[in-house]
């Protein structure tokens, strides 16, 4: 007799209630492919772990795992314990988020010290946040929040919420209950400040579900403090790693922050800063109340090396005292179908490998229910059956043969270690190369070491101290000399301080430039108007550079009028940091060439190889003795060395010229 079939509809209660079976089922109905055993030859990278049981299994892949592998992942494999290769599907939960929607009403007036915005939200779904539109750029206040249900009866849901916009931070959105409301008031603190007009609103709507998270453990490599900003390289101690946010953590008490995250790229052969996102961090108190904060940045991005540059706009404010900063990243799932226990593999770095195509569903809700499995991945280690193609570890970068005739200047490179280098260019050859830094070239054993050049945001801080130099002739006019490490620096910008309290008085910059005839002539480098009042903040000003100084004197003066001599107490001008990023060639250490006027920039392979070189780890290296050196041929002397030489060589050969001239001319003395 045959069974009776009981209906979908009565076995769909058993399967839910039963997950683990529904899961079984849902493997053993895929159409899985056959299983073959994987030539892992091209692989570079082995990941062992041992599973204990048989069905289907969902594994978090760790940090170590997604460092090894590329970054879509496209090369990752799953052998089993007999070495066949195992169908899998990669999951990364995402968190869903209220979509946005345009309020039916917005009313915006003002009572006697506030301005009250009513909004009728015209949608029966949670309310998540509004964002409010304003033209105005500089204003901090406290936003009373409420909701009704018919626009009468009000329920105050928040107090003292801070909406701000000054520095360049700006904090414009504002967190509701996550509940229905017809009726939105929020009624902004105008009592210390002038009201602020709003023109429209945003509202966020619909249920918020955040995406799990892992933490990942950032560590601060450098910290470079620039005018009005701080600039913070952070290490994710591994590649590709999909950021969730960025938390700082500080003891300041009060302060608001811009925020931009970027990494370092390859672009034209020059390695320059890419932006990833921007945001806002603060700590304010409004109102007498407690303060409120925000020290967490959200992102939804992934890192394509282990570095970011983080920048804090601190405008002319003290820098934070940072302590750490935190970092979270979306797990990444492994799901695959365990037909046997055993010891399993993951395969890692197949850079030509294409991403497998299996039949395994990718959604999340796929796999839901399924819990993380407890399984142990070992540290990725060496595949020992790998043979490829050389990659950066093994393989020797070399350039063209180079003839170092007709440059000027050479330094040696002092290397601390083997690996990937990274060289700062010191003040001597930013003052002597050229400006786009198309004459440098390392040179080891006659031929040329190659590299990237890397032009950073960064800046060396310059000390400067005004001597004054006043004019008898002209008592009104106070005068300083600014004496520069070198000459010729491509400097962008100074900075002035002043402990005199009140006054008002414009500057010039400028430097006596002489021509090939030995003419003297002052060159202006910058201009501005310097006001300062008591009350104030201290008395700063920074001045532009329209071109850089050629001499390592600058003059800076102002005329006091009929007011006592201004006191200055402090100058200080930046370098650029320019790095250089190459591999050690086993050979030993390179020397650095610069100092040619008519050097065409070089090109070379190694930008195929760029993201390598981003995500190793990179060895400082180290400039030695800078040495002049001897001049080459006429050609040399004349057209490398400048043009003076030129004109006074011509100038004696047309002098010469003349004289013979007129000694052939003049009438020859009569025979004895």
């Amino acid at each position: 007799m045959t069974p009776p079939v009981l209906p979908f509809c009565r076995l769909w209660p058993e399967l839910r209630l039963r997950r683990w079976a529904w899961f079984a089922l849902v493997a053993g109905l895929l159409p899985h492919p056959p299983a073959y055993a994987l030539d892992a030859s091209a692989w570079a990278v082995r990941q062992p772990f041992r599973v204990e049981s048989q069905g289907l299994i969902k594994l978090a892949l760790p940090a170590s795992t997604l460092d090894a592998a590329r970054p879509d992942l496209a090369d990752l494999r799953v052998l089993d314990a007999a070495g066949r290769e195992v169908p899998y599907a990669l999951v990364t939960p995402a968190a869903v988020s209220p979509a946005s929607a345009q309020p039916r009403q917005f009313h915006a007036e003002l009572a006697d010290t506030t301005t009250v915005i009513t909004l009728e939200t015209g949608t029966s779904l949670p309310l998540d946040a509004v964002t409010l539109a304003t033209p105005n750029r500089g204003f901090i206040k406290p936003v009373q929040i409420e909701f009704s249900a018919d626009g009468r009866v009000w329920e105050r849901v928040a107090d003292a919420v801070p909406l701000f916009r000054q520095n360049g931070a700006e904090q414009l959105t504002l967190s509701l209950p996550r509940r229905p409301a017809e009726w939105v008031r929020l009624t902004v603190d105008d009592r210390r400040t002038p009201p602020v007009p709003f023109t429209g609103a945003t509202l966020l709507v619909g249920e918020t579900q955040p995406a799990p998270a892992e933490t990942v453990p950032v560590r601060i490599t450098a910290r470079d403090e620039l005018p009005g900003e701080t600039v913070l390289t952070l290490d994710l101690g591994a590649s590709h790693l999909p950021l969730t946010s960025l938390g700082f953590a500080t003891d300041d008490p009060l302060f608001t922050r811009r925020v931009t995250v970027a990494v370092r790229e390859l672009r034209d052969d020059t390695v320059v800063e890419r932006e990833l996102a921007r945001g806002t961090i603060y700590r304010v108190a409004l109102g007498g109340l407690a303060p409120a904060e925000q020290l967490v940045m959200p992102l939804d991005l992934a890192v394509p090396g282990r570095e970011l540059i983080v920048h804090l706009d601190n405008g002319d404010s003290p820098p934070l005292a940072l302590t750490a900063v935190r970092g979270e990243r979306h797990p990444v799932l492994l799901v695959f179908n365990v037909t046997s226990a055993g010891v399993h593999s993951l395969l890692l770095g197949a850079p030509s490998a294409v991403a497998p195509r299996y039949d395994l569903p990718v959604q999340a809700a796929a796999y839901g229910s399924l819990p993380v499995a407890s399984v142990l991945l070992a540290e990725p280690a060496a595949n020992p059956g790998f043979q490829s193609p050389e990659v950066l570890t093994n393989l020797v970068l070399e350039g063209a043969p180079f003839d170092p005739q007709g440059w000027s200047w050479r330094k040696s490179v002092v290397l601390t270690a083997p690996g990937v280098q990274q060289l700062e260019l010191d003040l001597d050859v930013l003052a002597n190369a050229r400006r786009d830094f198309a004459d440098l070239r390392l040179l080891l054993a006659g031929r040329q070491v190659p590299y990237l050049l890397e032009h950073t945001t960064l800046a060396r801080p310059i000390p400067l101290s005004p001597a004054a130099v006043d004019d008898p002739n002209r008592p009104r006019l106070s005068r300083w000399q600014l004496k520069l490490p070198r000459a010729g620096l491509p400097l962008s910008r100074l900075a002035l301080t002043s402990s005199t309290a009140l006054f008002q008085r414009h500057f010039r910059l400028y430097e006596n430039v002489s021509d090939e005839r030995g003419t003297s002539s002052e060159i202006t480098l910058a201009a501005a108007d310097w006001t300062h009042a008591p009350g104030r903040p201290g008395a700063s000003l920074t001045l532009v550079l329209e071109s850089s100084p050629r001499t390592d004197s600058l003059w800076l003066e102002t005329d006091n009028g009929d007011n006592p001599p201004l006191l200055l107490s402090d100058a200080k001008s930046w370098s650029p940091v320019v790095r250089l990023l190459f591999k050690a060639v086993p050979a030993g250490a390179p020397a650095l060439y610069y100092g040619q006027a008519e050097a065409a920039a070089p090109r070379y392979d190694l930008s195929l190889v760029a993201s390598q070189l981003f995500t190793a780890e990179k060895r400082p290296a180290l400039l030695g003795r800078a040495e002049e050196l001897g001049p080459g041929n006429w050609t040399t002397v004349f057209f490398s060395r400048g043009s003076g030489l030129i004109f006074w060589g011509t100038l004696v050969a047309v002098v010469g010229l003349l004289l013979i001239i007129v000694v052939r001319l003049l009438p020859k003395p009569p025979a004895a």
